[in-house]
Formats: structure tokens, sequence, C-alpha cells
């Protein structure tokens, strides 16, 4: 539903062009004239310094955003380095100020009436009547530690910017005809008749002989070496290994209550239905026929382009319906009575008219019920903190030697030894050794890292700096090496049989396919030659997720003219697939005008994401940034965030 009235604002290009010119505007956020303030700067481009003081308060500013947001009591350098904000940030305003450069040498530059307009419509500088307020810019932009002449500029720039980036939102860049063409080849359907020949089910294979056996082994001892072995070393540090250390002081857990009491407080959800229209009139038209008496979903389907499963909304509370269709919205459809009709509701996709088919109240979640909850949230929250404490402490053992054994001792945490097991994780004696998860994740290291390379702490998580750590040490690796045929004898003789079978499949197969080209039927042949037959109608080029059909047959099924026969292995290598096809019915571009416009809007859009990527490498090229990485390093210290 949400991505229908959306529309073309779907396109990365869209979103990244709304992105930069959103913070072109932001007071509090990374504006192009947040790249001063510092004599020093922790990246340059071209001749525009991306400030540290601004940045350093940007990643700060997201950071405790992010901690609002999520109801978190991770530390702000903790959150830094788990989301990687620093980093996020710093690209964001890179392109910001390479683009900023660009803006620059071609002289674009708002006018004083644009700034005055674009000022004027900052919300956070408008009376309730809607008027400015010089008073209340002057407030916002001492809350935001922002000059006036900062503003300023980053509106100027922006406005200038918003003029060049929407240079490359060129309406209807793709024809519809290569929308109607596109949708002829993509909207075909196909049905042909299929017969299976599975090799598993041929009995009738002679044993191999020993001659058999041994020409087979020798063409194809590759196949039965040992695999190769590792041996190595660990330290595995989580969050679950220190949480059981963890004692939970008196109080705590009623102070986490009390704090969180908005979260266990009783709450009502609203399931909703939603339609919209492009003006008034109709959603008005529409409001009066259901109540009326008129079926909401029913009567949306008739009246608009949209279907039924696009006008659910699912179960809301007010404050994430707020955030999708704004206050007025939220409060209209949370006074709501059950299967009325809300009054049409103005945004900047139309009118959308609003329906609740169901209240849920939540009850009152009281202490004693969330008590377990709260105190292994508290033990996690604890053991993150020593977690951490332990990786500093590693670090620093780590100065002194690369010798687990020794670090492990230092810093009183077991070390773990694996021997010899293969790349799944199988030992020797054919028993399975890593069973864990993150032990998975530490033997596929060691199945990357070189022989004695020097240990380093290494997250479980690229994204997640609070899931753990390991340090890791190869101590040797048993290269893959030969085995006598004696030892493998049952392999290669299994292997050896099934080999005959897929041939034996492959020249039945053949045959069938021979007849379906002569003109007998699928079910005689199959029956007649031990396949199993079976029709595939309405046959897509891609899959819905609903087919049994597999890749490789679903595109021999296209890549033959209709009438034609051939085979193709099973996807399971199993078998052979005999295929010949029936008929072909071209997609209609006049029956699926919806599909077709969306099919468009998506050529266009890839067109416009192309153009902005070639964009930015151009600006990437042109305008090379100079990054200060000692300085980004030093800046998000807990001593630096106080």
């Amino acid at each position: 539903m949400l991505l229908k009235l959306r529309g073309g604002l779907n396109s990365f290009f869209v979103t990244a062009l709304l992105g930069l010119l959103i913070a072109a505007f932001a007071i509090w956020g990374i504006g192009p004239g947040m790249l001063s303030g510092s004599n020093q700067s922790v990246a340059t481009v071209g001749s525009t310094e991306v400030g540290t003081d601004r940045f350093f308060r940007a990643v700060q500013q997201r950071a405790q955003q992010l901690q609002v947001q999520f109801g978190s009591d991770i530390s702000t350098p903790q959150l830094i380095q788990m989301m990687q904000l620093d980093r996020q940030i710093l690209s964001q305003m890179i392109v910001d100020a390479a683009i900023r450069e660009h803006v620059s040498s071609l002289g674009l530059r708002a006018t004083d009436e644009q700034l005055a307009k674009q000022i004027s419509e900052i919300e956070a500088f408008q009376s309730p009547d809607g008027s400015f307020s010089p008073q209340l810019m002057q407030q916002a932009l001492f809350s935001s530690q922002t000059t006036e002449r900062e503003l300023f500029d980053d509106i100027r720039s922006g406005v200038a910017r918003q003029q060049l980036l929407e240079s490359f939102l060129i309406e209807n860049m793709v024809p519809r005809s290569l929308a109607d063409n596109l949708h002829v080849w993509r909207g075909e359907r196909r049905n042909a008749s299929l017969i299976n020949i599975t090799s598993a089910d041929l009995t009738d294979i002679p044993a191999p002989t020993e001659e058999e056996i041994a020409t087979y082994y020798e063409a194809s001892k590759a196949s039965y070496m040992t695999p190769e072995r590792r041996s190595y070393e660990y330290l595995l540090l989580t969050p679950d290994y220190f949480a059981s250390e963890v004692e939970v002081p008196e109080g705590t857990v009623e102070d986490l209550y009390e704090r969180r009491s908005a979260e266990y407080a009783p709450s009502e959800r609203r399931d909703i239905l939603q339609v919209n229209f492009n003006n008034e009139e109709d959603a008005q038209t529409f409001v009066e026929s259901v109540n009326a008496g008129a079926d909401f979903v029913e009567t949306a389907v008739a009246t608009t382009e949209f279907v039924a499963n696009e006008l659910e909304l699912g179960e809301n509370n007010q404050a994430e319906l707020e955030t999708i269709f704004g206050t007025d919205a939220a409060r209209i459809v949370f006074e709501l009575a059950e299967n009325t009709a809300s009054i049409p509701v103005e945004d900047i996709s139309g009118w959308n008219v609003f329906m609740v088919s169901e209240v849920i109240n939540t009850e009152a979640r009281p202490l004693e019920e969330v008590r377990a909850e709260l105190e292994a949230d508290y033990r996690n929250e604890q053991a993150i903190d020593i977690l951490f404490d332990y990786q500093e402490r590693i670090d620093t053992a780590l100065e002194d030697t690369a010798d687990l054994s020794e670090i492990a001792t230092t810093v009183g945490l077991p070390l773990a030894v694996v021997t010899g097991v293969d790349a799944s994780g199988v030992g020797t004696d054919g028993t399975r050794v890593v069973t864990q998860q993150n032990e998975y994740i530490v033997q596929s290291a060691a199945f990357r890292e070189e022989l004695e390379a020097e240990p380093e702490l290494i997250d479980l998580n690229p994204t997640d700096a609070t899931a753990g750590v390991y340090i890791l040490k190869v101590t040797s690796i048993d290269e893959p090496a030969e085995q006598a045929l004696e030892d493998v004898r049952f392999r290669v003789e299994t292997d050896l049989i099934a080999q005959k079978r897929q041939a034996r499949a492959g020249e039945i197969a053949d045959a069938a396919a021979e007849r379906l080209r002569n003109g007998e039927s699928a079910e005689l042949v199959a029956d007649e030659l031990g396949g199993t037959s079976f029709d595939a109608n309405n046959v897509a080029r891609s899959s819905d997720g609903n087919s049994s059909l597999s890749a490789n047959i679903r595109n021999l099924i296209f890549d033959l003219d209709v009438g034609e026969t051939d085979s193709e292995v099973s996807a399971d290598g199993n078998g052979y697939v005999v295929v010949k096809v029936l008929s072909a019915e071209p997609g209609d571009p006049a029956t699926s005008l919806a599909t077709v416009d969306t099919l468009l809007d998506q050529l266009n859009a890839g067109f416009q994401e192309d153009l902005f990527v070639q964009y930015q490498a151009y600006l990437a090229q042109r305008y090379p940034a100079e990054i200060n990485n000692i300085l980004i390093n030093q800046l998000f210290t807990s001593e630096n965030l106080q």
C-alpha cells in the first residue's frame, strides 16, 4: 500500500537526493554549513574541509537520537562502535562536501528571495498560526549551537544543490513502448509436457568390475584425497559468558521497571485499513458509501487501483501511525469507532480514508511478571561492559606477547584448543568437533587464516560489536593427501554405480525425447520407459515461489520454441527431465496497464539510479577525499564523550 503511494520516491536516486536536501536544511543535523568550526578537519574534499567539531557533534547527536529511539542503556562510545556511526556520517559528509564543491564550481547560488522563502517554511521557525517567528528561529539556532550565518549558508547551498540535483530528475526517460515490449517478454506464459527420469530408480545396473573400479579411481583420485585439516587455539568472549558473573543489586529491577514504565503500561493498538484518493471529492463519496453500509474493502477495490491486501496497514499504535501519516491522521484514527470510515485526511500522497477493523487493548504487565526479563536485561548490559573491559585487557596483553596461552592466563579466560578438524568441523575420527554457531564462526576464520599469523581481536558479528569477539591462532595445517584405493573402495564403487545410473538415465531421456518429437504422448512414453509424466501449465519466466519447477527446467521451457523437445539434468543431479513445449502466450500490455506502469516506473528509476551512481563516481574522481583516520580514531573515546 505504502509503496504504491510513494510512487517515484522509491528509487535509490530520489531517496539519496532527498536525504541530501533534508541534510542541507537541518538545523541540528549535518548540513554543509557544518563543515566549518575548527582549525582541524577529519577530511578534506577539494577546498572544503569537514571540520572536526562539527563532525564530532553530528556523530554524538546521531548516537543520542538512536539511544532515545531504542531506549538503550548502551553507552555512546559503544553505540558508535557497534553501528559504525562515525564512518556512516563521515561518508555522508564527504558526499555532501563533494556536491558543494561542484555546485560552487558551477557558480550556482540561491537568491535572497529563495533564502527567505525556505526559512519561512522551516516548521521549527513557525508560530502556531503558521507564520514565521524570528524568536523561534533564534531559539532553535541557540539550542543546536548553530549561527545564523551557518544557517543561511546551509540554505543557500542547499537550494543551489537542489537546482543541480533536480537536473537529474528527468521525467519519462524511458518510452512506454519499451515497457510494453518488456512486458510482452516478461509476461509470457507457457505450457509444457514433462517426463522425469530418476536415476536412483534404475536398479538394473550391473555391478562394476575390479578393472572398472581401478580405472575410475585413477581418473578421479583428486576426489578421494584426505581433506585439509587444521589445528588452532582461540579465546572467545561473549556477553553470555560473563552474564552469570553479574550480581543484580537490590532495587535495580524496580528502578528499571520504573524507567521502562511506558513499555509495560496498558496500551492500545488498532488493526487499520486505509485507501488513498487523488481528490477530496472522490474520498468523501467513498466515505459516504461505506458509512451507508457498503463494504470498505470491496468498495475500495472497485473504485481504485488498489487490491485488497494493499489496503491493510496491520496493527499499529498511535506513535507508529504518526510516523507514517502525521499527528492529525493518527489522532483521527485513534478516535474512530470500529468499522467506521474516517473523514478524508490530506497528505503528500493525496486524500486518505481509514477504518479501524479491530481495537486491541493490552493490559499492564506487573513487576513480578517481568522481573526475570529485567534481571536478564540488566545482566546482559553489565556483561557487555565486562566484555569491553576484557577486550581492552587482551589488547594490552597482545602488546607483550602473541602466545594465546599466556594471554589466557593473564586475563583469566579459558583457552580453547581444536585439533585436526576439516572445513566442516569434523575430526579425524569422524566425530563432529565444532557444534555451536560461534564455534563455526571461529572455525571458518581458522580456514582463512595463515599459519602462525599474528593474532588480533575480531568481532563475531561485524555489524554488532556487542555480540562478542575472538582471538585466534592457527598452529598447524595438514595438507590434503592421496588415499589408497582400498581405504576408499566403498566410496569409489558407490560413486561409480551412481555415474552409471545417471548415464543410463540420460540414454532413457534421449529415447523419450525422440518419441515425443514423433508425436507420442508423454504419459505413454513415461509409462513404457519408466519415468513420471506431468504437465506444467501457465509457467512464468521467473518463479513466484509456489512452483516446484527448478530454475534450469524453467529456463529450458523458455529456451525452446513451441513444439520443440529437449532434456536437462535434474536440479539435484539425480536423473533427467524431458521437456516438450506445447504452447506460449505472450504478455498483453493492454490488459495489464498497472503492471506496465510499475515496470515503466522501475525502468525510469533504474536509469535515474545509474545516472546518480555515475555522478557520484565522477565526484569521487574529481574531488578525492583526504581522510584523517588517526584523528577520527581518537575522537570517540569515553573521555571525549563525557
